[in-house]
């Protein structure tokens, strides 16, 4: 029995020195695990912390300051404007730097993790933390206004104007035309986002992509305004009888004048009244009447110039049709009205003169002929002599291309070869008495007004000349590289011997002298 006792009591102490063995053994272990958590992460920040997206782990308060510290010096935020840079905004500008508060911010967050989580973090447990800059940088709001004010961004100019709702008539009825917003900077709305990607530490503002223009939306409001001014306009219209044409073109004028001649005022109502008719057939005018009105031609020579008068173009009866209009929608008489319209434009050209043409410089004496935007043809020209034969300026339409046809003057008659007239008796024609082109020619062998050719370019210009086709004479500075050349053509006197027919005309012309 005490062998048992014995045996039993001797199990019991192997078994109690075991677990005082283990229990010292977890202390240990517990206190060296603390102890790790106490000495290598102390005032630093846990494995796989993550803050703003960035790995801080193990890092210290100080370690972290610095690299944001070192990240705001370096920082730049590229404004971009249809997809340039135009403003750079740079930390000196701004004042921008690591604020006094930093630490105390990142220390506030290293004492928000416990030590006795360093296991659990290092096998995979993350700690995020989103990051508003603003607690960690500061900035001088007067250097950025300043900046922001002298910036290229903030004075764009504006190239889109902003356009109010309005209505528009379609041919069949009156439908809302929504409003357009301007590309005009809304100026406290710019400075908000300029901010905001300074505040963000955002590399790039993208102008288009922000919301920083004037607004102009369509509000349910406005477009119950708009609503009621297509119901205002329908009614307004169809009272009236009016139907005028343009003389000599199969095209709906109608449509044109309808949408011409009212207006829908700021606070969205319809107008339609003597004034509104008076601005909207003067706007017609100011889009059909382009015979002989000034125009800026850009010319071979890369230079612009005004060039004025001529034929080429299209006219319009402005003051048939102010009062055919009038009777129609102020009397409400009934009006079925044709409207002189005369359109001498190559091929209905919308782009008036378009890239098919004829270039005469008159200074230089030098002809430029383009087909489709295409060079075909340069030479130099002798043209009208100085006084009351000079070849006048302006745009004018070629009239016909004829061959073998004599040229009658006041006292003269000499047939060419080729004669494409371009303005009443003035023409582009072959002149084969011209032993030079070019230079000063002119002012001693001038024409009557026509533009002389050599032979061989005078076919040329024949053979691509299109009826119609505007012929643009215009005056330029000097350019002395022009020289005048040779004709290559032989120099005669005439062609052949006047016919039967062209000796009599001569003749009557001189009895008349």
């Amino acid at each position: 029995m005490n062998m048992v006792n014995d045996i039993e009591n001797n199990t019991a102490k192997k078994e109690n020195r075991a677990l005082r063995t283990a229990l010292i053994l977890f202390a240990a272990a517990a206190l060296m695990y603390i102890a790790v958590g106490a000495v290598k992460y102390h005032g630093k920040f846990l494995p796989n912390t993550v803050i703003a997206g960035t790995d801080f782990s193990g890092m210290s308060v100080d370690e972290v300051c610095s690299y944001y510290d070192n990240r705001l010096k370096n920082y730049k935020l590229n404004i971009y404007n249809k997809g340039y840079i135009i403003d750079i905004y740079e930390p000196d500008e701004i004042a921008l730097e690591l604020s006094y508060k930093a630490k105390w911010y990142f220390a506030g967050l290293v004492k928000k993790q416990s030590n006795l989580l360093w296991l659990p973090a290092l096998l995979g447990k993350k700690d995020v933390y989103e990051l508003d800059y603003m607690d960690i940088m500061c900035y001088n709001v007067h250097k950025l206004n300043n900046t922001i004010a002298h910036s290229v961004g903030y004075n764009l100019p504006v190239t889109k104007q902003r356009r109010q709702g309005s209505i528009f008539y379609n041919g069949s009825e009156f439908t809302i035309v929504p409003p357009v917003a301007s590309d005009q900077i809304e100026p406290a709305t710019y400075i908000q986002c300029i901010y905001k990607a300074v505040q963000s530490l955002s590399p790039d503002m993208v102008i288009e992509e922000s919301d920083c223009y004037v607004r102009n939306d369509m509000t349910p409001e406005i477009k119950n305004k708009l609503d009621q001014a297509c119901n205002t306009a329908k009614a307004f219209f169809d009272s009236a009888d009016m139907d005028i044409r343009l003389k000599g073109y199969d095209y709906d004028f109608n449509k044109e004048l309808i949408n011409a001649v009212y207006n829908i005022d700021g606070s969205y109502n319809f107008i339609c009244n003597e004034d509104t008719i008076e601005r909207g057939i003067d706007a017609i005018g100011e889009r059909y009447n382009t015979m002989g009105k000034e125009r800026q031609f850009t010319t071979s020579h890369g230079t612009t110039v005004t060039v004025k008068g001529g034929d080429y173009g299209s006219y319009i009866d402005t003051d048939s049709l102010k009062a055919a209009v009038k009777s129609a929608l102020i009397d409400k008489e009934k009006v079925d009205k044709e409207i002189y319209f005369r359109k001498n434009i190559l091929n209905d050209n919308v782009k008036d003169i378009g890239d098919t043409y004829i270039e005469i410089d008159l200074t230089n004496q030098y002809l430029y002929m383009y087909i489709d935007g295409k060079l075909v043809k340069d030479c130099p020209v002798v043209t009208g002599l100085p006084g009351s034969r000079a070849t006048p300026q302006g745009v004018y339409m070629l009239k016909a291309k004829a061959m073998d046809v004599p040229l009658v003057g006041e006292n003269y008659v000499t047939p060419v070869k080729y004669w494409m007239p371009f303005n009443r008796g003035i023409g582009l024609h072959d002149a084969v008495w011209q032993s030079y082109f070019g230079g000063d020619t002119y002012k001693r062998k001038g024409s009557h007004g026509c533009v002389n050719l050599s032979m061989s370019s005078a076919k040329e210009i024949y053979g691509y000349a299109l009826v119609n086709m505007p012929v643009v004479c215009y005056y330029h500075s000097r350019i002395d590289a022009f020289k005048p050349l040779r004709s290559p053509d032989p120099v005669m006197g005439q062609y052949r011997a006047l016919t039967a027919s062209e000796r009599a005309t001569r003749s009557r012309i001189l009895r008349r002298r």
